[in-house]
């Protein structure tokens, strides 16, 4: 059982600050060749030894924006590990089992048994010094664990069994409080993974708030929308779902379903091809495309994905008549053009060192979001497909504010239930019990996300209006993935 850094750790770590780059004659080093020098030096407080010792010196500002997120990044992850020397190895959770993590869910990995004793052990570690899941997360592990068993080895349904022992011996006296605040250390805790996860020194309080801000702004304006459509009476959540059961709003649950589906998503991509010049610099990205699943992938109830080498996007329409025809046109924009395969393919040509990918938390999905709010920017979307945008950004950001809420504001899962319902008005990808479930299992895993879309948001307004938008979007692109602090320092 780990909880702290080992000495094999510290050993290798002092065995790469040996191997730490060396200046050149000039003095000078590239920023990948000083992020390969440290990358292997270990755990992320060796890493900070080994950065220390390199000269960074006659990087461009660019360049040394980014080393400076990777070093903040490690900085606030060594904290974390310091503060709460329990949960995930990584920070992302303070359980060191849950509905999300686990050996139980890697049973195809080697050795799966013993991985298994020894989550086992720990769990009653970490038990014992007040640190447990709550009763909904030990229930739904025991559930899955339960219908492994029955089907596992023997030697692997023994250690699930002793597994299992451990979740029901913990399950029976455990608390139904969602929030970490109720754990030792536990405010301390989520406060540093907030800022490891958002990738800002800045408290949940701040953060709540500018959340709050464009919450509100983006309600006022799907109020109006929907007041314009004859829906004025009760919440925004309330009328959305009452505009999902008008007749018309959906598909038929079939392959002609499907197909016309798919076909309104290419025809929204279609619309927006030809104004790509007015948001980014040649050479433009004219690929993006939805393609239907195959039937085998469709009967295993595969989820939507990416294909970013064919530059296509394969939606999950198994449940196609859940999915108003209204909400389509964002999800195609959002995994395609401008979205996550624009940004995937701009990446691949940075080609990022690992060390920038893991400091710049939610830089994927916050560029996605912004980007759904670039084409309605250019006027493309009619009202019903605004609210579609609307909804999807509201969601996006409901989910930090009900994490803050279950976490800080000791909100228990009705009350962030409530306020997804209300909010966003039905479930878009996941029900929401899984969501909030979700939320409680990994802390901040969702404010990456918010505050680099809001970042862009924020200063993509200010390019726009002085005539910069193409070349915002070159310097926020075509680096790789950038923290929200880094995006303010390199724009």
């Amino acid at each position: 059982m780990k909880l702290s850094t080992t000495r094999r750790e510290m050993l290798a770590g002092l065995g790469a600050l040996a191997l730490a780059p060396a200046a050149s004659a000039s003095g000078l080093l590239s920023l990948r060749a000083i992020l390969d020098g440290v990358a292997a030096a270990g755990p992320p407080e060796a890493i900070l030894a080994a950065l220390r010792k390199a000269r960074p010196d006659g990087l461009n500002p660019a360049d040394s924006a980014i080393l400076r997120m990777v070093t903040r990044g490690l900085e606030r992850e060594s904290a974390l590990r310091r503060a709460f020397p329990f949960g995930r190895p990584d920070g992302s959770s303070p359980y060191v089992i849950s509905q999300r993590h686990g050996a139980y869910l890697q049973l195809e990995a080697a050795d799966p048994a013993r991985r298994l004793d020894e989550e086992t052990d720990r769990l009653r570690f970490e038990a014992a010094r007040g640190v447990a899941p709550p009763r909904f997360i030990l229930d739904s592990v025991l559930e899955s664990q339960r219908a492994l068993q029955r089907r596992a080895a023997p030697e692997l349904a023994a250690a699930l069994g002793r597994q299992i022992d451990a979740l029901a011996s913990l399950s029976a006296g455990a608390s139904e409080t969602p929030g970490v605040w109720r754990l030792r250390g536990g405010e301390d805790y989520y406060r540093l993974r907030l800022r490891f996860a958002s990738g800002l020194d800045e408290g949940p309080e701040e953060i709540e708030r500018r959340v709050a801000a464009e919450t509100a702004a983006l309600l006022r304006r799907a109020d109006r929308l929907l007041s314009g459509l004859g829906l004025s009476r009760g919440n925004v959540g309330e009328r959305l779902r009452a505009l999902r059961r008008r007749p018309g709003q959906g598909f038929a649950n079939d392959e002609a379903g499907r197909t016309r589906a798919v076909a309104g998503m290419n025809s929204a991509l279609a619309r927006l091809r030809p104004r790509l010049g007015a948001l980014f610099n040649p050479p433009l990205e004219t690929g993006g495309a939805v393609r239907r699943m195959s039937a085998a992938d469709e009967r295993e109830g595969k989820r939507g994905y990416r294909d970013p080498a064919s530059g296509a996007y394969y939606p999950d329409f198994a449940a196609v008549q859940e999915r108003p025809a209204w909400t389509l046109a964002t999800v195609a924009f959002h995994e395609t053009i401008p979205g996550h395969l624009l940004q995937l393919r701009r990446q691949a040509r940075a080609d990022p060192h690992p060390l920038q990918l893991r400091h710049a938390p939610g830089y994927p999905e916050g560029w996605a979001i912004y980007a759904e709010t670039l084409v309605d920017g250019l006027g493309l979307l009619s009202p019903l497909e605004q609210l579609g945008l609307l909804q999807s950004v509201l969601f996006r950001l409901a989910r930090v504010t009900c994490d803050i809420g279950l976490h800080l504001r000791r909100w228990d899962r009705a009350r962030a239930l409530r306020y997804l319902e209300d909010v966003v008005g039905f479930e878009l990808f996941f029900p929401f019990a899984v969501e909030v479930d979700r939320y409680a299992a990994e802390p901040g895993a969702f404010a990456g996300d918010a505050t680099v879309a809001l970042t862009l948001r924020r200063l993509g307004r200010s390019a726009a209006a002085s005539g910069r938008l193409r070349a915002f979007h070159d310097s926020v692109l075509d680096r790789g993935p950038l923290s929200a602090e880094t995006i303010e320092r390199i724009v």
